[in-house]
């Protein structure tokens, strides 16, 4: 009967600290040095979050961000099937207050609701939807470019359509799934300074090393400095174990090292 008591409670209190762990918000600041920069972005700042899925985004988080953003990017799974459109309406308007430039990728959930119905939602809020598609940031003189890549399950990325009009000095490859960018041939590949997905949830739950992927990342590969979210929220059941539920400030700075 004891044994069976603690069993009891052990889950208890497991499911208690998973529940905290998926509503316990984290922002990662990033500063990447790049000489490839141009100067006219120097410290520009990039709000990143992805995988917001059922959760309303806490404003007290959006808050403690103190330092000024330039551009947000969402980067898919903005809600999934069961979410009201009212609770993604108030998401991106809470989104706006930290900067009204905000740009948004497709995720695999995103297309479990009406796509007419989100894309109405998103234009009228003024966010920028990038499907194959790139626009051109200009400072000054210069231009950063971001290139969003489609979500299709059965097609290969199509980076040359996607980055067909970016002209930028410096690229920004917007991907639901870091595997898109990994599946890129070479040529395609050293055209990207910098990526930015999420798709994993860092396993959601992990056990240890255990995970169903691997946790999230910030590391070069090749000429690219790939940064892979964890998410901000979570599918199905308000679960986290061995995961963070985080957002992302990302500033980027020339690096003028010879």
């Amino acid at each position: 009967m004891v044994y069976i008591f603690l069993v009891i409670l052990s889950l208890i209190l497991l499911i208690s600290f998973m529940v905290y762990k998926a509503h316990k918000d984290s922002i990662n600041y990033h500063t990447i040095k790049d000489k490839r920069i141009p100067r006219a972005f120097q410290r520009f700042r990039i709000f990143f979050i992805s995988d917001i899925h059922r959760r309303s985004i806490n404003e007290e988080t959006l808050r403690d961000i103190d330092q000024e953003i330039d551009i947000v990017v969402i980067g898919g799974d903005l809600l999934e099937k069961g979410v009201p459109f009212s609770r993604t309406r108030e998401n991106i308007r809470k989104l706006k207050r930290v900067s009204e430039s905000i740009y948004f990728i497709w995720g695999n959930n995103d297309l479990e609701v009406s796509i007419d119905e989100l894309v109405k939602l998103l234009e009228g809020e003024g966010v920028c939807i990038l499907s194959n598609s790139s626009i051109n940031i200009m400072k000054e003189n210069s231009i950063l470019s971001l290139v969003g890549l489609e979500y299709n399950p059965y097609e290969e990325p199509n980076f040359t359509l996607a980055s067909n009009k970016a002209n930028g000095e410096y690229i920004i490859l917007l991907t639901h799934r870091p595997g898109d960018f990994y599946h890129l041939d070479i040529n395609s590949k050293d055209k990207i300074h910098m990526v930015l997905a999420g798709h994993t949830h860092g396993g959601q739950i992990r056990f240890g090393p255990l995970g169903f992927y691997e946790k999230g990342y910030l590391q070069k590969y090749r000429s690219s400095y790939v940064l892979v979210s964890e998410g901000y929220g979570y599918t199905k059941l308000p679960f986290r174990l061995g995961t963070k539920s985080e957002c992302h400030v990302i500033t980027i700075e020339k690096d003028v090292k010879v």
